[in-house]
């Protein structure tokens, strides 16, 4: 009898400690062991260590960097990053363009002026034409009937004296429109200047917020 109850009593206690160590064990969260910058497999999986998101990827900040579990955060820190500078060279390639576009444009302006000035003195020449064929129109004008077709004849030199002034002083403009030209774009280039040292200051700042995320053990 006491040989069965000895027996029992330790078959109990073997019971007992097994259940302990079960139960001691499922409390322990499956993570426990993993801690930040560990080695992992599955790239994009997603854990929790001490409540914050970890990542299964290459730590951005390591040129030779592993597959290891990565605050999430550094990650974020790094798209910021990476778009900073992507941002910044599609500034540079559009001022490149610009500043190309604006020297050829530098290079026409005094040809422009020259031709400007070629058509400054048709205008004057063509305005001299213009005053005496008024003076004729007026003349006959005053003639009568009698004279209507040479009238008719001097109204037309005088609208046709008008349109080409007209043209004339369009085409001038123009081509002293390009110095205009000159002077708006060289702004919009001061613009894009200041825009892109703006940027470039965002770049070190971005850069520094990613390695300070991205620190090994974070």
């Amino acid at each position: 009898m006491n040989k069965a109850v000895i027996t029992l009593g330790k078959k109990a206690s073997v019971i007992a400690a097994m259940a302990l160590l079960a139960a001691t064990t499922s409390a322990i969260p499956a993570n426990a062991a993993v801690k930040p910058g560990d080695r992992c497999k599955k790239a994009g999986k997603t854990i929790k260590i001490k409540g914050d998101e970890y990542l299964c990827a290459k730590n951005p900040r390591y040129a030779k960097s592993k597959r290891v579990w990565v605050w999430v955060g550094c990650i974020e820190a790094n798209t910021l990053y990476t778009e900073s500078v992507t941002r910044l060279e599609t500034l540079k390639a559009g001022l490149a363009t610009a500043t190309a576009k604006l020297d050829e444009l530098v290079k026409e302006v005094p040809e422009a002026e020259i031709k400007a000035k070629d058509y400054d003195a048709k205008i004057a020449a063509t305005q001299i034409k213009l005053t005496a064929a008024k003076a004729s129109y007026e003349e006959n004008l005053a003639k009568g009937a009698a004279y209507e077709k040479a009238t008719n004849q001097w109204k037309n030199a005088v609208a046709s004296y008008e349109r080409a002034i007209a043209g004339f002083t369009r085409a001038a403009k123009s081509l002293r429109d390009k110095a205009e030209d000159v002077s708006a774009q060289q702004k919009r280039l001061d613009i894009q200047n200041q825009t892109i040292a703006a940027s470039e200051v965002e770049i070190k700042s971005n850069l520094k917020g990613r390695n300070q995320a991205c620190q090994k053990g974070l």
